[in-house]
């Protein structure tokens, strides 16, 4: 087995790191007011609505009966048929 541990092998890419992110990274000065919060809040707004729609659809497609699912079915193939025939 070799002599050298685990640190000791380590230790070279360890320093590389440190000397990338020196220790004093704090912001010199006042903070700085950059630019409105409002598109960030839109995000968030949208993503939850998005979320609340989909979670809203994966609700109300799990209730279908076994006879509202066949009528999907028939209408998806006779839909399937016609682009079938038109083209």
């Amino acid at each position: 087995m070799s002599s050298i541990s685990y640190v000791e092998r380590k230790l070279p890419a360890i320093l590389m790191l440190l000397t990338l992110f020196p220790g004093k990274l704090a912001a010199q000065g006042q903070p700085v007011e950059t630019a409105s919060h409002l598109p960030v809040a839109l995000w968030f707004i949208g993503a939850a609505v998005l979320g609340l729609a989909l979670a809203y659809g994966i609700m109300r497609n799990r209730r279908r009966t076994r006879a509202e699912k066949q009528i999907t079915e028939e209408a998806t193939k006779d839909l399937y048929a016609r682009e079938k025939r038109n083209s």
